[in-house]
């Protein structure tokens, strides 16, 4: 049903207005979602459940327009229209509420923000829905305004333990380690038996004793920390690096994202005793870059290799925080580091067993230095096969993955079978 927009004149409607607002402030209605009486009032399309609303609110401006109400009859039915509205729209933020979360377990972060954002404007201080509206941003790759609406959240109800959790875990990501640990802190005081919260807390703890005298050099998004002056030069080439790397990723990927980046430099030492990483691994990324920067200097080619193979696992991330395939994260990894896909192919065969890529679905840490060459090998043919798609949505492809439990077949219907991508291993 609808009330034309020809119905009243603007004058009309904003008299209508008018008798609602003084009759709120008469009777001491403190709370009064406007946005809500104003889409009833003016004209709007009404669904089944708002019929009999609409129709009465068709019928006051009729006789309002023709001057067939009394004072006493327009405050009985402003008063009956507020209790109707205030109804109405408490079930239309449950409802705004409900839908909000569902698209963001589809991942659908820019429809959800839409929708908390709608109900916000009726329950502005509401946590949930600043929760919702925070995970959302978070979603879409905006840490600053997720940060904001988060910590509105448990501000206004510290109880709230999963905004907490995701309110430290954006915190320590963007760099910012001492809010991180007093979210936890004061989690934890609700959630005492979290083990989840308090692990997390004793790393981040750890985290800082470690980086207590570390410097750090910013750059755009980058934050490269590093220890001693010795380094200061390291880090400021570090910075360049990534810089280039990063716009030449994202023109691939089809995606820039907007999270902060952080770069670790250690020693050797200090790398294998924070990351407990393999022998063979030469860096990490668990929300920050970690590497060992130790003989860089005389190593230059390498260390930068290591530093753009990092900052693809951090923007596939960001991009896709989940559903990514540790083959296809790595694959795409050495791609743009620019390791050689024959020399890859030769290893391959030389090894004479490939490696099923359904069983590289999951993180290569378990696997022995042997075994890991080939796994990092067998990705990098893989999506060498992808890369020679022309014009191959990269995008698409990721986003598809993240909302997606079945790695598998969510290839098949971008055209791309495991049995056709490990035929490159046997060639």
């Amino acid at each position: 049903m609808h009330l034309e927009p020809g119905l009243v004149e603007q004058q009309l409607l904003e008299r209508v207005e008018a008798d609602l607002s003084r009759t709120a402030q008469n009777r001491g209605v403190r709370h009064v979602a406007a946005e809500t009486v104003i889409a009833i009032v003016r004209p709007v399309t009404c669904d089944r459940r708002d019929h009999r609303l609409c129709g009465t609110v068709a019928r006051y401006v009729a006789c309002h327009r023709r001057g067939m109400l009394t004072r006493s009859t327009r405050v009985a039915f402003c008063l009956a229209l507020l209790a109707a509205t205030s109804v109405y729209g408490q079930s239309t933020v449950v409802e705004l509420n409900d839908a909000g979360w569902k698209m963001i377990e589809r991942g659908d972060g820019a429809k959800a923000a839409r929708l908390f954002n709608e109900a916000l404007a009726a329950k502005a201080d509401d946590p949930v829905l600043l929760f919702g509206a925070g995970t959302a941003a978070h979603l879409q790759g905006r840490p600053t305004e997720a940060l904001a609406r988060l910590q509105r959240a448990v501000d206004v109800d510290p109880r709230l333990v999963p905004a907490s959790r995701l309110l430290g875990e954006i915190a320590y990501k963007e760099g910012d380690v001492r809010l991180a640990i007093a979210t936890y802190e004061k989690a934890l005081k609700y959630a005492p038996t979290d083990l989840q919260l308090s692990n997390r807390l004793a790393a981040w703890r750890s985290d800082a004793d470690v980086h207590r005298n570390f410097e750090e050099r910013r750059y755009d998004r980058f934050k490269v920390m590093f220890q001693g002056h010795a380094d200061e030069a390291l880090a400021a080439r570090a910075t360049e690096v990534l810089n280039a790397a990063f716009w030449r990723i994202g023109h691939v990927l089809g995606a820039f994202p907007a999270d902060a980046v952080v770069v670790m430099l250690y020693t050797e030492q200090q790398f294998r005793d924070i990351t407990r990483a393999p022998e063979w691994a030469g860096g990490i990324f668990d929300g920050r870059i970690r590497i060992p920067a130790a003989g860089a200097p005389g190593s230059g080619a390498l260390f930068e290799r290591v530093l753009v193979h990092e900052l693809t696992h951090a923007m596939i991330a960001s991009i896709a925080p989940r559903g990514i395939p540790a083959w296809l994260h790595e694959g795409l990894a050495q791609h743009f580091e620019g390791d050689d896909v024959p020399t890859a192919r030769r290893r391959v065969q030389a090894a004479g067993a490939p490696l099923p890529l359904r069983g590289l679905e999951h993180s290569f840490a378990r696997l022995s230095a042997g075994e890991a060459q080939v796994a990092y090998d067998e990705s990098l043919l893989a999506v060498n096969v992808i890369m020679e798609r022309p014009a191959f949505g990269w995008i698409q492809l990721l986003n598809a993955l993240a909302q997606s439990d079945r790695t598998e077949a969510m290839l098949e219907s971008f055209g791309f079978s495991y049995a056709e991508l490990e035929h490159q291993f046997r060639r």
